[in-house]
């Protein structure tokens, strides 16, 4: 597994788009796009190899190379993921979360699934389960939701929203449902059981990703 893969495989862990990650490591929005797709830099430089390194949680020396050393100089295994390239994509846990339809978005990862075709090409792409019936007779408890952080989101379409935690050390919210529209202070969006539009305000949004399929 040489780092880019590895790199791929962490940052769909954390739901970071390359885009985001560029960006939070200071640097412009398509820096991790040019090192994935044209291997510009050819190896991460020192800084945005440690800033990387800090935003996903692991060695700095496993982004170096393509089998990377430890600082003592002891060779170090990858972490050994399940396969989540090609073929398969990461499913995350959610769980009950109270009223309006919300979920305890818990960040692990709960299963693997087979890539459906609407999540071609998509590195960051992941799988997650609907949870209560706020959406019927579009979702169903239970039904699998096939989600693209990638893809730009326009309104009217399926979105699975994060929200940020009610307080410190809580697991962070999220909401499955249909995006109405935006404004400086606010977005809202719509549920259909019972039919709704909740107002969600924008400093309370983490992020909102297009649910590109659903599937059993």
């Amino acid at each position: 597994m040489d780092v880019r893969e590895f790199l791929r495989m962490k940052l769909a862990e954390q739901r970071l788009s390359m885009k985001e990650a560029s960006e939070q490591i200071g640097r412009n929005h398509a820096y991790l796009q040019q090192y994935f797709e044209r291997g510009i830099p050819a190896e991460l430089p020192e800084e945005p190899r440690e800033k990387l390194a800090e935003l996903i949680g692991v060695d700095p020396d496993l982004l170096r190379g393509t089998a990377p050393p430890t600082r003592t100089g002891v060779r170090k295994p990858f972490i050994r993921l399940p396969p989540t390239t090609a073929e398969r994509i990461p499913v995350m846990g959610v769980a009950e979360g109270g009223g309006e339809g919300k979920s305890l978005w818990n960040g692990e990862i709960v299963d693997h699934v087979a890539r459906p075709p609407s999540l071609s090409g998509a590195p960051n792409g992941y799988a997650t389960y609907v949870i209560g019936t706020s959406m019927e007779p579009r979702y169903h408890p239970g039904e699998m939701i096939y989600v693209h952080p990638g893809k730009p989101v326009a309104f009217g379409n399926y979105v699975l929203v994060q929200l940020k935690p009610p307080a410190e050390g809580e697991p962070p919210l999220a909401l499955i449902k249909r995006f109405v529209k935006k404004t400086a202070t606010k977005i809202v969006l719509e549920q259909y059981n019972p039919p709704k539009q909740l107002d969600i305000p924008a400093r309370d949004v983490v992020s909102i990703h297009k649910i590109v399929g659903s599937g059993e």
